[in-house]
């Protein structure tokens, strides 16, 4: 039976909350954006989508797609640079240079419309970013509306299907055994939970200030935690967990220690009860337990497909180093090396995978624009600042740190077509925003928030 109402219901409460919730024409243009790749990255047959209106560039869905990006362009290219704002020039060259060197592999690559499309395509994307939202998410009273779409968002398709799943499960997506609620695959609503858990964080810590609102995104974020659960995600669980540790990291002090002592407390209990470290093992091994072969997690590597693809592909991606196979290439080499062919459509490995494509340059360009991002991220974690600025600058940071890790079993990171990529590339360009430059509107506390926040920020000052 075709689960098309569901999907019908969600594009209207986005829709709707577009209209009525959310303002500004920039955010509505991203916020469009995310809504058509919500869309693809749902289970699209189950929800009454044919694939030829989907699998090809030039389907239905597809143009509508790039419309939109264009449209998210066109709204950026009209933000101006707002006052106070520092360029970090070694940031945007190492951009910059990447997308260069991916546009020019091309002209070598097996399939060069291919490549140059994908390639054309991140470009835009990082036009969106770097010309757009960076600049919006310069001010506070607009990183906290893109907030809002984001919490939104978890209330919109996390919440509702976990409700459906425990109320006879029409709609919610199931496959072999594992939940994926919305979206077409399990890891796919573990790493979405994982980008979207720190927004509800912020509006737990920030925004609600009443005690019923605090209730609410507790049970909000109690369903996000067991629909990750239920996924059976290993990349999805760890992910979420390190979105919540990093964002507590970074908001305080206090938080430190209470993270310390509550890793201890956690290890501990795998000591004291051994049937969770059997629980924990089994939950990391996710079948293989079961193999003659395997004995434990050393051999447990060898049988996971991951590992049979990597190892395939790497004497390949070493004989052209310094040039790769060209952008969106190298995942082609793939196919060979597993027998499973819906494992194989990717590499399952983002940092792998741009090696494969653009060789070392491309990696080298990859890694000083991760390297420049992470900084950024420790200056916000080791300097002194206003704790509002500090809550906003933990939302990004975990969204990056959740992102660097994923990208390590998924192969998203530069796929403009994906909801995950959006996600991730947005987080980071939060984080480069927030650490631009020290805004004027801290020094005056003339902020657009909730009221409430005000008396808040008076007793808390300074970290």
């Amino acid at each position: 039976m075709s689960a098309m109402p569901l999907l019908i219901a969600v594009v209207l409460a986005f829709l709707w909350l577009y209209l009525y919730r959310l303002k500004g024409r920039f955010l509505r243009a991203y916020g469009l954006f995310f809504l058509i790749l919500l869309v693809f990255s749902s289970n699209k047959e189950y929800y009454g989508i044919r694939q030829e209106l989907t699998e090809s560039t030039f389907s239905p869905l597809s143009l509508i797609r790039w419309i939109l990006l264009g449209w998210l362009c066109w709204q950026a290219w009209k933000i101006e640079v707002p006052d106070g704002y520092r360029f970090n020039l070694p940031l945007a060259s190492a951009a910059v240079l990447l997308i260069l060197v991916m546009l020019l592999s091309s002209i070598f690559a097996a399939d060069t419309g291919y490549s140059l499309m994908r390639g054309a395509s991140f470009a835009l994307l990082a036009f969106a970013m770097m010309k757009g939202l960076v600049f919006y998410l310069y001010n506070s009273s607009q990183a906290v509306q893109f907030f809002r779409l984001h919490y939104y968002a978890a209330w919109i398709v996390l919440l509702p299907f976990l409700l459906l799943l425990f109320s006879g499960g029409y709609g919610v997506t199931i496959i072999m055994g594992q939940y994926a609620g919305f979206f077409g695959n399990q890891n796919t609503i573990g790493a979405v939970s994982a980008f979207l858990t720190p927004y509800v964080l912020f509006h737990l810590q920030v925004l609600a200030i009443k005690r019923w609102q605090k209730a609410i995104d507790l049970g909000l974020l109690a369903a996000i935690l067991i629909g990750v659960w239920l996924s059976g995600s290993r990349n999805g669980t760890a992910c979420t967990v390190l979105a919540i540790v990093t964002y507590f990291f970074v908001v305080s002090l206090r938080s430190r220690l209470r993270i310390l002592v509550g890793g201890t407390v956690f290890l501990s209990l795998f000591f004291l009860f051994p049937a969770l470290q059997t629980d924990l093992i089994r939950f990391i091994r996710k079948g293989t337990d079961r193999s003659v072969q395997v004995q434990d997690l050393r051999s447990q590597l060898t049988e996971e497909r991951r590992y049979e693809m990597w190892t395939g592909v790497w004497p390949r991606f070493v004989e052209r180093s310094m040039t790769g196979y060209g952008f969106a290439q190298s995942h082609l080499l793939v196919h060979e090396f597993t027998n499973d062919k819906e494992a194989g459509r990717s590499l399952h490995n983002s940092y792998l995978e741009i090696f494969g494509d653009l060789g070392v340059p491309g990696l080298l360009l990859l890694a000083l624009l991760l390297y420049q991002v992470g900084l950024k991220a420790l200056s916000v974690v080791t300097r002194s600042t206003f704790v509002l600025e500090r809550q906003i600058s933990a939302v990004f940071i975990a969204g990056f740190a959740a992102g660097v890790l994923n990208a390590f079993f998924e192969s998203w990171m530069f796929s403009v077509g994906n909801l995950i990529s959006l996600l991730f590339w947005s987080a980071t360009t939060g984080l480069i925003a927030r650490t631009a430059w020290i805004n004027p509107e801290e020094t005056t506390g003339q902020l657009q928030l909730p009221v409430g926040w005000n008396e808040r920020r008076s007793l808390a000052g300074k970290q």
